[in-house]
């Protein structure tokens, strides 16, 4: 089942939401997805086919997607404050998970910091607490640092099908794509570039699943394993073979786990 959408104003914010799972149980536990840098919600489209028993909430940030860009620059702390404010008006007084897919896992940190009563259960996929670690691939690296990456849209649009397919996409998912804009690419940036919620982490108190791939370029597994050391209860999860997208292009390879543990069932070994 696709996503619904529809555009929603918070806290000054403008956002298309992705909905889906309008009929879950009311005691189901409502589960906000959260992307990845210049992605916008259809590209997870197929991974939240794994989470059928529950309601799903999934934005796409200012200058993705069909969000228009953001009026002003925001901090982490900012749009972490926003989603709660989003999942609260959506699921009045109810808790929530959070799956955060690497930018998104970082915003997803920010949240379970943030409102730590709200959030039941964080999923984190190939993301970063914000420490210097290095990235990689340097290829990858000086585009990041690159701001003609980002200013001209052409090369933009161009880089971003060329990561997708790299990752392994299919041409359904590419297909899904819409390109970013420049600011809204600026914004996650520069709101990642200057922070970190490292020292908050070993204070969470929810489950916490870490989940990464080996063979990351963009997010090297290392920083799933630092992660691991900041959140001393957290379950990992590392697949052997695949890249940063492998989440998105071949979901079936990372979401039964994910699934098991936004149920609250036991670990497996690693695939």
């Amino acid at each position: 089942m696709p996503f619904t959408f529809r555009k929603s104003t918070i806290e000054g914010l403008t956002l298309r939401i992705g909905r889906k799972g309008a009929g879950s149980p009311h005691d189901a536990v409502p589960l906000l997805m959260l992307n990845g840098i210049g992605f916008n919600s259809e590209l997870m489209e197929d991974l939240s086919r794994q989470f059928p028993d529950r309601p799903i909430v999934c934005p796409d940030m200012p200058g993705s997607g069909k969000s228009p860009d953001p009026v002003l620059p925001y901090t982490m702390q900012r749009m972490a404050r926003s989603m709660a404010a989003l999942m609260e008006s959506e699921f009045p007084d109810r808790p929530f998970a959070v799956l955060g897919f690497s930018w998104g896992g970082a915003l997803a940190q920010q949240i379970a910091v943030t409102a730590p009563r709200k959030v039941e259960r964080l999923a984190l996929v190939a993301t970063t607490s914000g420490l210097p670690l290095p990235i990689a691939n340097p290829e990858v690296l000086r585009r990041l640092l690159d701001p003609t990456e980002y200013v001209d849209p052409s090369i933009l649009a161009q880089n971003f099908r060329a990561l997708l397919h790299e990752g392994g996409a299919s041409a359904g998912l590419l297909r899904r794509f819409m390109t970013p804009t420049p600011a809204g690419v600026g914004c996650q940036v520069a709101a990642l570039a200057g922070w970190s919620a490292a020292p908050m982490l070993p204070f969470l108190r929810m489950p916490v699943l870490l989940a990464g791939m080996t063979e990351d370029a963009v997010v090297p597994i290392a920083h799933q394993r630092a992660l691991s050391c900041l959140i001393p209860q957290a379950e990992t999860f590392e697949v052997r073979t695949g890249g940063h997208l492998l989440p998105l292009a071949v979901p079936d390879r990372i979401a039964p786990r994910l699934a098991e543990f936004l149920s609250g069932k036991e670990a497996l070994v690693n695939c």
